[in-house]
């Protein structure tokens, strides 16, 4: 019986693929007759006859090549529930193919795309379709009941380095068991598992769009944790049964082996084979009996969660390359083909129900899926740490990084993820680490430990000035800030150090004056049990290998890069508070003349800085909080402020770098050079050479420019003399000059070496001159014209009688200031000057 969507009236001007087809065929052609020969056990790919058959495809076709999402999805679901066994392998095949279409660059149905704001339809259709409960899952489930049934996944849609340990014969367990003897180029799975490789290589093809997943938005997360929570579900439940006994039988695997009685499929309840070295098991490809209820119980998660792991995380596992070369040196992060940004989140989104689905086991092994909870970290740790390693190494130093230091914390933080944790504890902001959880400390001290060591000279590179990226650095203090947290992480670094032979804690740091200052090691007083001594060794051993060592982050190396990076974080927040007091006395200067041109120029709109402003801010904010927490998890002193040292030797204004006085003028001091790069302050870039001979900017007129410079000279070679004798007069004549002329002034030149050496600086001077170079200022022009017209209208006259006037006007104006500045004594003058700055300041 066709479903209610599918069902139209005659009248109708359009007709589904379903309607049109059932009008020219009858149920049982459609579904199969009863004259089609059994189908063989071997792979639906292989060629059948059959009438029903070929027209059943044409129906699945038609279906696939729906006008709309929503309406492929009905179709489709009506086929596969009423589609007869025999032939639902093909069917079930053909659409998670042409779903996917991992072959075709993974567009499909385009399920990664879909949001739920703007295509509802289509999300709400796909969901249901695609959800646990399903027609897709059912399907599969149906398809389970035949031992025998195999579909086939190539390897190619795995990761490069995933291919590279198949063709070296050091695959896991889990795709070793699944590789066929006869042709080592794909992997024989069941229905179950067909479909979820398919799904999860869906996100990591090669060379797709990056960043389309919309938190609380896309389709493919939200699938994604339907999947989880059914197949992995955090209250204590079991997935539902299958409706019959699951006998599965496991294909030929690479090596030939004689029968064996264990099972096909090794169940973790009784030993963990998500733990299994990656040599090749040896399995009968003879059926097997079936297996027990806590088996099919449990299966279908075990596969999940070596399916998810697998093609998520190993695209970040390092290629294998020679021992005497590094695979690390020339590959960045960005080099990977795959959606990193969008990988990552679903990385996250796996690592944080995991913590959910793992702390939700209790201590005593009363169901079927309890000792999997305790498997199922350190069946991804490893490839979890080869993750962060690569990613802190390669990534970008800019603010996606947020993205990356995110899931790092997911992963270090499983006390977040517990269902009984308190709300009042989270909304008050404080977090007590409790002693239960120093077992995960010690069996992951590595990602508390190592991969911070990786993390913070990143922010050596990174403007702490800009809030995003004061905030990561604040995160990180936040979260080992956390009570109970460091004693923990001193534990368990306690126990490496036991078994270190030799650790240097003989290391000194320097104060501001730079006097030796010993720093006492912070493991010395933590007593550690044998537990946590053997849990971190093992950490070690399996993470890093044997006959590594080890540098505790508590030693007083990493210590001494701590106090660099709180000494880079004051100078930063040095930067924006003076940034933010620069602002405020502008804003305070400011007249009431400027405030109603900047209306009148923006609007109603705030200020341009505004935004700035409360950047600056937000860092101020965060990076105290970052300087004092720190400070006080490493036991150090916090640095001095550093706003009068920067103002007293730099001799410059807030916001530019430090500069010392030499023969050759203000240079740089290496304190200096490493602000301009870090980004926290600008140099004053100002023209040193000659005054004359400055590049003719935008705002002059070139001919004019050139022409008073040539009569300038030609004033200055003939009268120069004369001249400078009455700039030195003591007289009105001599006021008169100093009004009009350039004062003398010294510049910097490059002399040329003829040997090839560098241009050397030198010292240049000019005395006492004549400049007309004013005369080719677009502005002065325009000024000029202006106040011709108006005298013009004023006077009534012509613009050449108002320009000699204009003239007139400004000769007698400069003799009468010369009179004036020679009558009346400079002391007074400089006397009335000071009073005046006195007043403003005040």
């Amino acid at each position: 019986m066709l479903s209610p969507g599918l069902l139209k009236s005659d009248n109708s001007p359009i007709k589904s693929g379903i309607q049109t087809l059932k009008e020219n065929l009858s149920t049982s052609d459609m579904f199969g007759g009863s004259n089609l020969p059994a189908r063989s056990p071997v792979s639906p790919r292989g060629p059948d006859s059959g009438l029903g058959v070929s027209n059943l495809m044409a129906t699945v076709d038609y279906a696939l090549n729906a006008p709309s999402v929503p309406q492929k999805c009905s179709e489709l679901s009506f086929l596969l529930e009423n589609c007869q066994q025999k032939d639902l392998a093909k069917v079930f095949h053909r659409i998670v193919d042409k779903m996917f279409d991992l072959s075709g660059g993974g567009r499909g149905f385009g399920i990664a795309s879909v949001l739920k704001t703007s295509q509802l339809r289509e999300y709400v259709a796909l969901s249901d379709f695609l959800s646990a409960n399903g027609p897709v899952l059912k399907a599969s489930a149906r398809l389970l009941a035949d031992q025998y049934l195999r579909f086939e996944f190539p390897i190619s849609f795995l990761s490069v380095s995933t291919q590279q340990l198949i063709e070296a014969g050091m695959a896991s367990s889990f795709i070793s068991s699944k590789l066929s003897a006869q042709n080592t180029t794909v992997l024989m799975l069941n229905s179950f598992e067909f479909y979820m490789f398919t799904f999860a290589a869906y996100i990591v093809q090669p060379y797709t769009l990056d960043n389309k997943f919309v938190p609380g938005e896309s389709l493919y997360p939200s699938i994604l944790e339907d999947y989880l929570s059914y197949f992995l579900p955090c209250d204590g439940s079991c997935p539902p049964s299958l409706p019959f006994s699951l006998s599965v039988a496991s294909p030929s695997t690479v090596k030939s082996s004689p029968p064996a009685p264990s099972p096909s499929r090794k169940s973790l309840l009784r030993q963990g084979s998500l733990l299994a070295s990656p040599a090749h098991d040896v399995q009968s490809a003879h059926p097997t009996t079936s297996t027990s209820l806590a088996g099919q119980e449990v299966w279908r998660s075990e596969t999940i969660l070596n399916i998810f792991p697998e093609l998520w995380l190993s695209p970040f596992s390092l290629p294998s390359k020679p021992k005497h070369e590094s695979p690390s040196l020339n590959q960045k992060s960005s080099d990977l083909p795959i959606a990193v940004g969008d990988t990552l989140k679903i990385v996250r989104m796996m690592i944080k129900h995991l913590h959910f689905f793992a702390n939700s086991g209790g201590p005593l092994d009363l169901g079927p899926l309890d000792q999997l909870k305790r498997c199922v970290i350190p069946n991804i740790k490893k490839r979890v740490y080869l993750l962060f390693k690569f990613i802190f190494a390669h990534w970008p130093h800019d603010t996606s990084f947020r993205l990356v230091l995110e899931t790092w914390l997911s992963y270090i933080q499983p006390w977040r993820y517990v269902a009984a944790r308190s709300r009042d504890a989270d909304e008050a902001g404080v977090v007590t680490v409790d002693e239960k959880w120093q077992g995960f400390v010690a069996e992951n001290i590595l990602f508390y430990t190592n991969i911070l060591r990786l993390l913070l000279p990143r922010f050596f590179r990174m403007d702490l000035t800009a809030s995003k990226n004061a905030y990561m650095l604040f995160r990180i203090a936040k979260i080992y800030s956390q009570t109970g947290l460091t004693l923990l992480i001193k534990r368990g670094e306690g126990g490496l150090d036991r078994i270190m032979s030799a650790v240097d804690f003989s290391l000194t740091s320097l104060d501001d004056k730079g006097s030796s200052l010993h720093v006492p090691c912070l493991l010395n007083s933590v007593e550690v049990s044998e537990s946590v001594i053997a849990a971190a060794r093992q950490c070690l051993i399996e993470l890093e290998g044997a006959g590594v060592r080890y540098e505790p982050i508590f030693g007083n190396l990493f210590r001494q890069t701590v106090s660099e990076i709180l000494v880079l974080a004051t100078r930063a927040r040095t930067v924006a508070e003076d940034s933010l007091v620069e602002h405020k006395e502008i804003k305070s200067n400011g007249s009431t003349f400027d405030w109603l041109m900047g209306i009148l120029s923006s609007g109603t709109s705030p200020p341009q800085n505004s935004a700035e402003m409360e950047e600056f801010r937000k860092s101020v904010q965060y990076l105290n909080q970052s300087i004092s927490s720190l400070a006080s998890i490493f036991s150090l002193q916090q640095p001095s402020h550093t706003t009068d040292r920067t103002r007293a030797t730099s001799g410059s204004p807030p916001g530019t770098p430090e500069t010392t006085q030499t023969e050759a003028g203000r240079v740089l001091t290496p304190h200096g050079r490493w602000q301009v790069l870090q980004g926290l302050a600008k140099s004053d870039i100002r023209y040193e050479g000659d005054p004359d001979l400055i590049p003719i900017s935008q705002s002059e007129i070139g001919w004019i420019v050139r022409l008073g410079y040539r009569l300038s000279m030609r004033i200055n070679q003939r009268f120069g003399g004369r001249l400078r004798e009455v700039y030195s007069q003591h007289s009105v004549l001599g006021e008169l000059a100093r009004l009009v002329m350039k004062p003398p002034c010294t510049f910097f030149y490059l002399e040329k070496s003829l040997d090839g050496a560098p241009p050397r600086r030198q010292h240049g001077r000019h005395q006492a001159r004549v400049s007309l170079r004013w005369m080719g200022s677009v502005r002065t022009l325009i000024y000029l014209f202006c106040i011709v017209c108006l005298l013009s209208l004023i006077l009534r006259t012509s613009l050449t009688r108002s320009f000699v006037f204009l003239l007139l006007m400004t000769t007698v104006a400069v003799l009468l200031v010369a009179l004036v500045r020679h009558v009346v004594p400079k002391s007074d003058l400089s006397h009335t000057q000071s009073a005046e700055n006195r007043l403003k300041f005040e």
